[in-house]
């Protein structure tokens, strides 16, 4: 990369000749291979001809060429002329070749120091800037590449399939698995439990005698659509055998749950089906009959208005006996009172709120036994029945947030003798989060032993580093839990991330230990420097795959996308609300069409735009509609909703769920 003449007086930039560099630690824009270049060849002398410094990175050391500029505008086409000369000509400064020296041993970029030709000028693409036009979608100038992302398949995962893998790790392993069927209990993946698979030919000498299912009814009145679970039904009973009679079901409500729910109360409901197979699309349709109720989380209720990540419908119990052999026993089978952590949450408040191995009910069956998870929340406000009180657990470090307020109530946190906890903070809160950051409030230790600086905790076998006495933040949001396990799965060696707003980089680090690429953009350095500890605490070098840039994310994605930077995927999850570097407000509810015009054309064809909001009070299909207008606006017309990804099961909600995520496909 070519220095060249200095300007007479102001601030040194690079302009042009510097589009190579991007990000903290020197990756090179996407398409080039080198990151430097230092011609040895002599150009032509004469009048117009200058010195130019120069850095080779093949010897680290720095050396003079000479061009002339004519000679450079002679080799362009006449677009490329255009924009260099829109641009302001070949300017190029000495100074240029120091900083791409810096860049690519590893310094990180910081906009106050204005490496970048733009400069942070005010005739940039800016961001924050509400006028009574928008502001100008950012421009691509090169091709479009292919997105490099595993893809998610369109087909469900195949129930036989899976016991056929069972049984082949068991040293029992299945022939002829196109033969089986799925004919009673947990016939679909989302639902959890006790499944009967026959061979076909066998389904005629089997008889079901009784299913037990426990379900969480109350959906905000959103139900099913009753023909599609009719058609569910019928589906599964297509491979013979005699289907339960509804009429002589039983239904038992476990628990209620409408203190403080206002029109979202919960019920947690037993439904019993005799005399036939039965699959948990009857116990729903059972329940939206008889209780005018949708089953939790239910997508064929709102595919936006997720209240949970699955439909809430678990198998408990079945009895199965045999039609030819009468001398045989029925086989009967009870998983007994354990059920899964979603669905005890709301069941296990008949037996009391209290914490048992150091969790809070709903979380001692599956979070608390995890070896790969040590980070989670224990206790969800007003949803676990504590309004205002909020316990987040942090390996053996209990983080506890207070709410100011009338209707704020304390509630439990676990014993320091439990064995599975050292301290605990306390952290008093603000209901309005955004002016929490100008009050400078901290946590203190309320009681035990004090965490070290970072403590390590563990999400799905990855490593992050948390503080628990800095900051109203800890540095990792815990319900993005999925959408980090969904990073993981789908990202390559070959995938490039884009990380806005990235906070300290939780998405970055969860996407390259897949081997992905990252650059995490954020306007708080303090934040990104604990990016590449993370990453080394998972055994990735902090090298040129990774970069980090400080600076406003509206200015940012502007420059990107003028160097035409792509990405297989860019995250936004942006704050409510904030006020940029140029001390402009900027609201999610008003600008959040703004900001995926700028960032939605730096994602490769075929790739991911992954949109995120915390707003509380702004709706999942108003948030949709300002995706979708943003998309517009930047000229892309068939992007696809791909992907909807509720919280997870220890966030449970009041009403819609406080954290939309939405992934679209660019075409």
């Amino acid at each position: 990369i070519l220095g060249g003449e200095k300007k007479k007086k102001g601030k040194n930039k690079v302009n042009a000749a510097d589009d190579g560099v991007v990000g903290g630690s020197g990756d090179a824009a996407e398409g080039d291979t080198t990151a430097a270049a230092a011609s040895t060849s002599k150009p032509s002398s004469g009048k117009g001809t200058k010195r130019v410094k120069a850095y080779d990175e093949d010897t680290d050391e720095f050396t003079f060429v000479e061009y002339n500029e004519a000679d450079i505008l002679a080799v362009l086409t006449p677009e490329e002329r255009a924009e260099l000369l829109k641009e302001g000509g070949l300017n190029l400064d000495d100074n240029a070749a120091e900083t791409v020296r810096g860049a690519l041993s590893g310094a990180e970029f910081d906009e106050d120091e204005d490496y970048y030709g733009d400069g942070g000028d005010d005739d940039a693409a800016t961001a924050g800037k509400k006028n009574s036009q928008s502001i100008s979608p950012s421009v691509r100038t090169g091709p479009r590449l292919e997105a490099n992302i595993l893809e998610t398949s369109s087909c469900r995962p195949s129930l036989v399939s899976w016991l056929k893998q069972l049984k082949a790790e068991e040293g029992s392993p299945i022939k002829g698995g196109k033969n089986w069927l799925a004919i009673a209990g947990a016939t679909e993946v989302d639902d959890s439990g006790l499944v009967l698979l026959c061979p076909r030919d066998r389904v005629e000498a089997v008889h079901v005698d009784r299913c037990s299912y426990v379900t969480v009814v109350g959906n905000g009145k959103k139900l099913a659509s009753r023909s599609k679970l009719i058609k569910s039904i019928k589906s599964n009973s297509s491979g013979g055998g005699e289907m339960c009679d509804d009429s002589t079901a039983g239904l038992e409500v476990l628990s209620r749950l409408k203190k403080g729910r206002d029109q979202d109360p919960v019920f947690t409901v037993g439904v019993s089906l005799l005399d036939g197979a039965s699959t948990c699309s009857h116990a729903v349709l059972l329940c939206q009959d008889r209780l005018g109720e949708g089953i939790r989380g239910d997508a064929m209720g709102d595919p936006l208005d997720r209240r949970a990540a699955r439909r809430l419908v678990h198998c408990d119990a079945m009895e199965v006996s045999s039609l030819v052999n009468l001398d045989d026993e029925a086989v009967s089978v009870d998983v007994g009172p354990s059920l899964p952590d979603d669905i005890a949450i709301y069941a296990n408040r008949r037996d009391g709120a209290a914490f048992s191995m150091g969790s809070y009910l709903g979380r001692q069956s599956g979070l608390a036994r995890n070896s790969l998870t040590n980070a989670y929340r224990e206790i969800n406000g007003a949803a676990d029945g504590y309004p205002g009180w909020i316990v987040d657990r942090y390996d053996k470090w209990i983080f506890v947030q207070q709410e100011e307020g009338p209707m704020s109530v304390r509630g439990p946190i676990p014993s320091l003798h439990d064995g599975h906890t050292l301290g605990v903070y306390y952290l008093p809160t603000k209901a309005d989060r955004s002016v929490m950051g100008s009050e400078k409030l901290k946590p203190y230790l309320l009681e035990g032993k004090a965490a070290p600086e970072y403590v390590p905790v563990m999400e799905n076998g990855i490593k992050y580093l948390v503080n628990l006495g800095e900051s109203f933040s800890t540095g990792i949001f815990l319900d993005q839990r999925l959408q980090r396990a969904w990073l993981v799965e789908h990202c390559t060696g070959e995938t490039r991330v884009l990380n806005c707003f990235a906070h300290t980089g939780a998405f970055s680090v969860a996407a390259a230990t897949a081997g992905a690429s990252t650059v995490s953009l954020d306007l708080d350095k303090k934040w990104l420097d604990r990016v590449p500890p993370q990453l080394e605490a998972n055994g990735i070098a902090w090298d040129k795959k990774h970069d980090c840039i400080y600076g406003d994310c509206f200015d940012w994605l502007a420059r990107l996308a003028k160097r035409n930077e792509q990405f297989d995927i860019v995250i936004l999850d942006p704050p409510s609300t904030s006020v940029g570097k140029k001390k402009k407000r900027w609201s999610v509810k008003s600008d959040m069409d703004e900001l995926v015009a700028l960032a939605a054309p730096l994602v490769k064809k075929g790739g991911l735009l992954m949109t995120t909001t915390n707003s509380a009070t702004l709706r999942p299909e108003r948030f949709a509609k300002m995706i979708k207008k943003g998309l517009e606006d930047a000229g892309i017309q068939n992007a696809k909703l791909e992907r909807l990804s509720p919280m997870p099961s220890d966030f449970p909600s009041i009403g819609t769920q406080h954290v939309t995520n939405l992934s679209w496909r660019i075409p």
